[in-house]
């Protein structure tokens, strides 16, 4: 079997958890080892770097970004047109493709490498939503299929499909998945309200869980003493809208965060800023440089680093408390078993944290304030326990994460056969 991985951004170590945490998912399940898994990226050419042990193409759909935005738009033109003609059978550019002159070409051989595949996994994460235009993620999905792999979507938050736009798209996805699973209830309504189930399909926590962090002995809490100050790791966001797209007033947002680090600070904490987002160029989003902004004049600490994440789960294992708008800095630092307070910009953090008995510590970005962190901060000084998972619900949560590659593997060999029976 030949399995691909698609939309990832692993640029965003939130990504490259979700990727890592499919690749041991595939080991544990028997699918595939790690090595046999290959990955298409929005930026393959950097991310290649920054994981070598990973083999990375460029997303057909995605031109790698430019200095110039007008340059890297121009392309993105052309790579959605030449897909475009490939979903159109031109016989010509296929075999253009192939030819001495392209086959060398980012493009020709990203093309080749999904067209041979006999599995495409979209990647878990948020981007079948509303706000966000995924027509061209439809694209390489039907081509996949096109060429009789079997689609299957991984760990999911999406919907509510309510423009035409985003309606358009997802029917056109429902119609070459052949499985799909959903991190929330709420996410599996909004498919089901639009478009058919398909036959393999369930409700799982995020494919991020499925790492190991919570279960080592390395990750126990690590209680402060008088030589060490007790640490607050801080992740921060720019944002323009409140959860469902609703008004939000980020002075609000920012005077919430300024609140609570100086509370911290005051109480003698260490504060540093750390985030899933920061430390690659190329990359669209720095929290690092938000957070600069937001903590100028306060004895906060910015890490401008990149981490890989078990570069993350390195430093949340060395964290009393953990504050975070970013989702995947929140799961790993659940998974770390250390307390945490969240600020939720898109529905799926709220979803994450009432379902699993944490909804006090979480809030609607729109809804920030300061009194609400004072009261979470001061809760979880007296009692930090109240917001950390017990082994035992971070190994059911791990083998529930885990659960889709085994019934990928139950199922593997009936999605490859009916994906190739049109042959």
């Amino acid at each position: 079997m030949k399995i691909a991985v698609t939309n990832a951004v692993l640029s965003n170590t939130g990504d490259a958890a979700i990727y890592e945490a499919i690749l041991r998912s595939f080991d544990d399940a028997g699918v595939a080892e790690p090595h046999e898994v290959i990955v298409f990226d929005a930026n393959a050419a950097v991310t290649a770097r920054l994981y070598p042990e990973w083999t990375v193409y460029q997303q057909l759909t995605v031109s790698p970004p430019r200095k110039i935005a007008r340059v890297r738009g121009q392309l993105q033109k052309i790579r959605l047109r030449l897909c475009d003609a490939l979903l159109a059978d031109s016989k010509l550019l296929g075999r253009a493709l192939r030819s001495p002159l392209f086959s060398r070409t980012r493009f020709a051989k990203a093309y080749e490498a999904l067209i041979t595949c006999d599995v495409v996994v979209s990647s878990g994460g948020t981007y079948l939503v509303d706000h966000y235009n995924f027509g061209p993620r439809v694209t390489e999905l039907q081509l996949a299929k096109k060429h009789h792999s079997a689609v299957v979507l991984w760990t999911q938050s999406l919907g509510p499909f309510k423009s035409d736009r985003a309606r358009k798209a997802i029917t056109e996805i429902a119609k070459v998945v052949d499985g799909v699973f959903f991190r929330d209830e709420r996410s599996r309504d909004s498919w089901a309200g639009v478009v058919p189930m398909p036959e393999l399909n369930r409700v799982v926590p995020d494919v991020v869980f499925a790492l190991r962090g919570g279960l080592l002995e390395s990750a126990k809490p690590a209680a402060a003493t008088g030589a060490r100050k007790s640490r607050a790791l801080i992740s921060v966001r720019d944002w323009a809208h409140g959860v469902d797209s609703g008004e939000l007033s980020y002075a609000a947002y920012e005077r919430m965060f300024q609140h609570g680090a100086s509370r911290l600070v005051n109480d003698g904490w260490h504060v540093e800023c750390l985030s899933t987002c920061q430390g690659v160029p190329s990359y669209a989003h720095d929290d690092s440089k938000v957070a600069a902004r937001i903590f100028s004049g306060i004895a906060v600490d910015v890490n401008d680093a990149f981490h890989t994440p078990q570069g993350l789960l390195h430093e949340l294992h060395t964290a009393d408390l953990v504050i975070t708008t970013r989702m995947h800095l929140a799961i790993l630092a659940l998974i770390s078993q250390r307390p945490v307070i969240a600020i939720a910009y898109e529905f799926k953090t709220l979803e994450l944290f009432n379902s699993l008995g944490l909804g006090r510590f979480v809030i609607r970005i729109e809804d920030a304030n300061d009194a609400w962190i004072a009261e979470r901060i001061t809760e979880l000084q007296a009692d930090p326990s109240s917001a950390v998972l017990s082994d035992d619900a971070l190994a059911a949560l791990r083998d529930s994460a885990v659960g889709p590659a085994f019934e990928l593997a139950d199922q593997l060999d009936r999605l490859v056969s009916v994906a190739k029976s049109d042959r």
